[in-house]
This record gives C-alpha cells, sequence and structure tokens, in this order.
C-alpha cells in the first residue's frame, strides 16, 4: 500500500511540475497587473522572434497593429477584441468590443506581459462613454451589475496571453486539415 501511495504521488507531482499554468492577468480597480512568464530555455532574441511570427499568424493586419518593435527588447500591439467583456441586465446579456494594447519585454528566459484597456465599443462601433474603473465601487468591490464584467474581461485577456505562451513554447498543434 505504501509503494502504491508513493508512485501516485510521484506521478501527480511530476504532473504537476511538466504541466506549468502560466500567471494569470487580473484586472484592479487600477488596471490590468502585469504577469512575468518563465520561458528558461528560450533566450531573449528567441522569444522576440517567435513573438514576431505570432503577431503575423494571430492579427488579420500584422503591420497595422504593430505600434513598437526594438529588436530583442520588446513588441507592442494595438489590437481589438469583439465580444470582449459581457454583462447582464434584467435577463438579457450585452456584450461590448474594446481596443486593448499589449506589450511584450523579453529578458533571457523569461518574459512581461502587459495589458492595457483601450476605448469600449457597443456592435456597430459607437464608444460607450465609460471605462472598467465604472465596474468597481470606491472600496475597490465589484458593484453588483458587473460582476459578470470583470471574469469576461480576464478571461479575454487571458486566451490572447496564453495563446501567446502557447506560440512560443511550441504548445501549439495544427489539426489535420490545417496543412
Amino acid at each position: 500500500m505504501k509503494k502504491f501511495l508513493f508512485l501516485t504521488l510521484t506521478i501527480l507531482i511530476s504532473n504537476l511540475s511538466i504541466g506549468q499554468e502560466i500567471p494569470q492577468l487580473k484586472l484592479t480597480p487600477n488596471g490590468v497587473e502585469p504577469i512575468v512568464v518563465e520561458v528558461d530555455s528560450l533566450s531573449a532574441s528567441e522569444i522576440y522572434q517567435k513573438a514576431q511570427n505570432w503577431v503575423q499568424e494571430t492579427y488579420k493586419n500584422p503591420d497595422k497593429v504593430l505600434k513598437a518593435n526594438i529588436a530583442n527588447e520588446k513588441i507592442r500591439v494595438d489590437g481589438f477584441a469583439t465580444n470582449a467583456w459581457w454583462y447582464k441586465s434584467l435577463g438579457i446579456t450585452n456584450s461590448y468590443n474594446m481596443e486593448y494594447t499589449i506589450e511584450i519585454s523579453f529578458k533571457d528566459g523569461r518574459y512581461r506581459f502587459e495589458y492595457i484597456i483601450g476605448q469600449f465599443f457597443i456592435d456597430g462601433g459607437q464608444k460607450v462613454l465609460y471605462d472598467y474603473r465604472t465596474f468597481y465601487k470606491k472600496s475597490g468591490e465589484i458593484r453588483k451589475s458587473y460582476t459578470d464584467a470583470v471574469p469576461s474581461l480576464e478571461l479575454t485577456m487571458n486566451e490572447l496571453s496564453k495563446s501567446f505562451y502557447n506560440y512560443i513554447s511550441g504548445k501549439t498543434s495544427k489539426k489535420d486539415g490545417d496543412w
């Protein structure tokens, strides 16, 4: 029985160390806290080159969205997310689009991913007259009407962050029909 328990614990611990979870972007009343992600096996120049390729493959018009490009140091991308966040009012789900900026800085073995929330829009392109700070009370607590807004916006941000991580760490895979 002790051998079985030891073997089970060994397998669980090894699985946890192999499947690295990256830090999550969190929205606060002051904005989004940047994350630093470890990628030990990659140099700053390798991360930078993969980031360049990721931008080319992720964005429809990569030349238009790439706003800063400092070789082996950082890139800045201005993007647009449809259905970026939502909330429910009177049983109806309202979703909003949003502009954002990401800045990714590179060091050997790690990168810093910063997400800056921009303007909100409703479908049809009309600007919304408020920003993410409206989600919060002065105390920092989330307003009752926006309890879905914060996690849905964090989901949008973290999907992009995870897409980047998976790309540079080689964890993306094409389906058979994609070749």
